[in-house]
């Protein structure tokens, strides 16, 4: 949907426009200055499928050609006891269904004129009558509450626009709580209760209701239904209420999740201190941010890539007002700026630089690519690109995340310290690298400390050669001493230590020399990295297994008398607990 009147097809790989059709005032719910729930509250006016578009337009659900925007079929509700056919409110696609929500409790065709260009506040000093800005603000506040539900339900042929089935509601069917699968149709019947003190009515006992989607014969149906959201697991058979708390959404949405069978309705799990919305990958409840099991509801675990234990799944973001997106393997949300969580890797919550995602998440994920379709040209907030994006994986590019966790329960087991790094990043063999010190993120409180305070450098990893370039791009010149704590450990245990080099100033061999000691013990002497390494700019890694370590490990860099170069280098320090046999 573009701007008020258009709805415009763009070849996602290109960017380049295909078409473009004029459907005026389809967009005119989402255009306005306010922070308002909006889709959030809503749901979306339009569904692509292969084979048609289908556009929610005032009383008419519009279907477009993909390959041309061309109309090609039109439906109407049916009048549903009134003279004339309802507005559509829901708009969603099942296989050969069309299912629709008729007559929303807002017609936002009431909504008054936006505000002309200079038109005053009423509170300036000496207003005498409320401007059309306040009139519109006063609105639109109410807009996204009261187009969250529809106070009928109709299924249809979404071929020929046979009406197969309806149902009325008690109150109002929640948009983000109706859903399909498995040849059922599961929603909520419940007012907000911004609908209810506006319409000054007692609201009825909320329900979710399960229907034959084909018939429309009820199934079940419970009286204690809490949530503003649903989502079903076809594999399984379990549905999921829940709420999607956030500060851009309904003053309603509540907190819990809870579990049904979908054939029964009868409950399988309640949990009230998860956090929608669930979002359902396989066997697991992405919720809040953590994870829990679908079948359960038990915590979802990780092995801490630090301590090797066993801790709760987390994943965390900065500041961002809209709720997450999950996909196969990626979760999108704003976190700042646009935001991600690799779910294959683990790896850590990272950003995209330069551009935010809008209130309602448009960082969608499809077809091998992220695309962000311009959706914050109406909000405030400044960024440098408002514009749409597709972005595609590469693997080579250089991939930094905040891990977000800062506790450190247990000692170390296996840590990376990448000195200078920009983030964190976790390596393919497993190791967790934290950026010291911490710049990009939260990242976990390892106490580290160097003398004396040295001098960083970082370059783009392209600009070094070899195995770990990431970690030798960036370093500390002039380091006398690192130690790290590896926290209580009863007894002194063996370690493999790895440390990180590659020459920054394109030093030839012979500039730059030094010893270096791992507690206390010298392992390295008259040190060269361009001479071993080959040249400046090149990663050169040094192993030394069977290292007794226990509490604080020193590692100390020392200049030659022979160094005509009287700085020490030093990119990173790979600490790993070797195994017992």
């Amino acid at each position: 949907i573009e701007g008020v009147d258009l709805i415009r097809a763009i070849d996602i790989y290109t960017g380049r426009l295909l078409w473009e059709t004029k459907l005026p005032g389809v967009g005119a719910f989402y255009n306005n200055l306010f922070h308002q729930p909006g889709a959030n509250a809503s749901g979306s006016n339009f569904v692509s499928t292969p084979d048609g578009i289908y556009v929610a337009y005032e009383d008419k659900c519009v279907q477009l050609d993909p390959a041309n925007g061309k109309k090609v079929n039109e439906f109407t509700l049916p009048a549903l006891g009134t003279n004339k056919s309802p507005r559509w409110g829901y708009l969603n696609i099942v296989g050969d269904y069309l299912i629709g929500g008729a007559d929303p409790l807002f017609d936002p065709r009431g909504l008054p004129p936006p505000p002309k260009a200079g038109d005053g506040d009423d509170k300036e000093p000496g207003a005498k009558k409320e401007s059309s800005f306040s009139k519109l603000l006063k609105a639109v506040k109410k807009v996204g509450d009261n187009m969250s539900a529809s106070r009928h339900l109709v299924v249809m042929d979404r071929h020929t626009g046979k009406v197969l089935w309806s149902a009325a509601a008690r109150s109002g069917f929640r948009h983000n709580a109706t859903c399909a699968g498995n040849g059922k149709l599961f929603t909520i019947d419940r007012l907000s209760r911004e609908q209810v003190i506006r319409l000054k009515k007692d609201d009825p006992e909320p329900r979710l209701v399960a229907f034959d989607l084909a018939t429309g014969k009820e199934l079940w149906s419970t009286e204690d239904a809490f949530g503003t959201w649903l989502s079903y697991s076809e594999k399984h058979d379990v549905l999921l209420e829940a709420g999607r708390v956030a500060r851009d959404s309904l003053y309603d949405e509540p907190k819990g999740i809870r579990a049904y069978l979908g054939k029964s309705g009868k409950q399988i799990w309640f949990e009230k201190s998860y956090t929608g919305p669930a979002m359902i990958l396989h066997e697991t409840v992405l919720q809040g941010q953590g994870a829990c099991d679908l079948l359960t509801g038990a915590v979802k675990m990780r092995k801490d890539p630090i301590t090797l234990e066993s801790v709760p799944w987390k994943w965390t973001r900065n500041y961002g007002c809209n709720t997450p997106s999950a996909s196969e393997h990626l979760l999108t949300f704003r976190s700042g700026a646009a935001g991600f969580f690799d779910l294959c890797n683990d790896g850590g919550t990272g950003n995209f630089g330069g551009f935010r995602s809008s209130c309602t998440n448009n960082l969608i994920v499809a077809g091998g690519l992220i695309t962000a379709p311009e959706y914050t040209r109406t909000c405030t907030c400044a960024y440098q690109n408002q514009s749409s994006i597709a972005l595609i994986h590469m693997p080579d590019a250089d991939m930094w995340t905040f891990f977000g966790t800062k506790d450190v329960k247990g000692y170390v087991k296996r840590l990376g310290v990448n000195l200078g790094g920009p983030g964190d990043r976790k390596a393919d063999d497993g190791t967790l690298w934290i950026e010291y010190p911490s710049t990009g993120g939260t990242s976990p409180t390892v106490p580290i400390s160097v003398k004396p305070t040295p001098e960083i450098f970082r370059r783009h990893s392209s600009a070094v050669s070899g195995p770990y370039n990431w970690i030798a791009s960036s370093g500390m010149k002039g380091l006398s001493e690192i130690s790290v704590n590896l926290g209580t450990m009863n007894a002194a245990q063996s370690y493999t230590v790895k440390l990180y080099f590659a020459e920054p100033d394109k030093l030839v061999a012979g500039k730059r020399l030094m010893n270096v000691e791992i507690a206390g013990k010298r392992v390295l002497s008259d040190f060269d990295v361009a001479k071993e390494a080959g040249g400046p700019g090149r990663t050169l890694i040094k192993e030394f297994s069977g290292v007794q370590l226990k509490g604080n490990v020193v590692i100390r860099l020392t200049p030659t008398a022979e160094s005509e170069v009287r700085q020490t280098i030093l990119s990173g320090v790979e600490l790993i607990l070797n195994e017992k046999k």
